[in-house]
């Protein structure tokens, strides 16, 4: 028996799926999420550890640089897929598995990748808060991480391990995209919340209540998810006093839970331009956590327009 097209068979059974999400695309990220979580696919944390890299929608030339340098990032056995629609979904996946167990593809794949394609964070020198002079680190965040606001890349500066300054912004934003259900758009960023605070199957049962949102009333059941998270003293534990700008994230996530007892979508998600007066003097442990509780609406963004003249 061949080892390499047994290792690869195994491989192909269960791949690891790190996600593009394209702004505007929503429909099919939402489509995305579903199947995976259908066909128990786990979502990679890095390109380290992607078997497939999926691009959820058409990216702009800004985003599809970076899934191109994504792309060269990821180690073989690996498959690459483009999704442009919600209908695409089911076949796109299933030609992935053939090409994570296809011999020859793999060893040309393998062949091809440079090895280091990563540039490290660069550091300077600069002030800190209290006028001494220390080493700051400038680390970009997205715009492709998992459970990450599509499209958007928040560039902060740190000293030591705390955010001295920040910026953001939305590569390529694509139409704004209207939810058609409120409580669905307030499931989805929970489900983002508890992804990132490290609750995985709370968060699967948000994303599976969203989906079901969409259709028919899932009140019940949602009344039942915000109860268990309410109850849970590790997560409050780990959130309370967590500062971001005038509040904390303890505070955000209660806005978010509020606004799901009452069967509403009144807990909005804040500006791209308000997350580095969120983010300064955080530590950056502590970021993505911020970034998951305000919930940056990076579909709302404004699509410029063609230049005048």
């Amino acid at each position: 028996m061949d080892l390499t097209a047994a290792l690869l068979r195994i491989a192909a059974r269960r791949p690891h799926v790190l996600v593009v999400a394209v702004p505007g695309a929503v429909p099919v990220r939402l489509a995305l999420e579903a199947a995976l979580a259908q066909r128990g696919w786990p979502a990679a944390a890095a390109p380290a550890d992607a078997d497939v890299l999926a691009v959820a929608g058409v990216p702009g030339p800004r985003l599809a640089a970076v899934a191109e340098r994504i792309w060269s990032q990821v180690p073989a056995p690996r498959a690459r897929i483009g999704i442009t629609g919600p209908a695409d979904v089911g076949a796109a996946l299933d030609a992935a598995a053939p090409r994570l167990r296809d011999v020859g593809r793999q060893r040309t794949a393998q062949a091809e990748r440079p090895d280091d394609p990563a540039d490290p964070p660069m550091a300077d020198l600069g002030e800190d808060r209290d006028g001494l002079t220390l080493d700051r680190l400038h680390v970009p965040l997205g715009p492709v991480l998992p459970e990450w606001p599509a499209g958007l890349v928040v560039r902060a500066t740190l000293q030591g391990d705390v955010v001295q300054e920040a910026e953001a912004e939305v590569l390529d934003p694509g139409p704004p995209f209207a939810w058609p259900n409120a409580v669905a758009r307030e499931l989805d960023a929970l489900a983002r919340f508890l992804g990132v605070a490290g609750w995985p199957a709370p968060a699967a049962r948000a994303r599976a209540l969203r989906d079901r949102a969409l259709v028919v009333s899932a009140s019940a059941e949602v009344d039942a998810l915000v109860r268990r998270v309410r109850r849970s003293r590790t997560l409050w534990w780990s959130v309370r006093g967590l500062p971001t700008g005038p509040t904390d994230v303890a505070a955000l996530l209660q806005e978010r839970l509020g606004a799901l007892e009452r069967g509403e979508g009144t807990s909005t998600g804040r500006a791209v331009e308000e997350l580095p007066d969120l983010l300064v003097g955080a530590e950056l442990a502590a970021a993505r956590l911020i970034i998951a509780a305000a919930d940056p609406d990076t579909e709302r963004v404004a699509v410029p327009g063609p230049a005048d003249g």
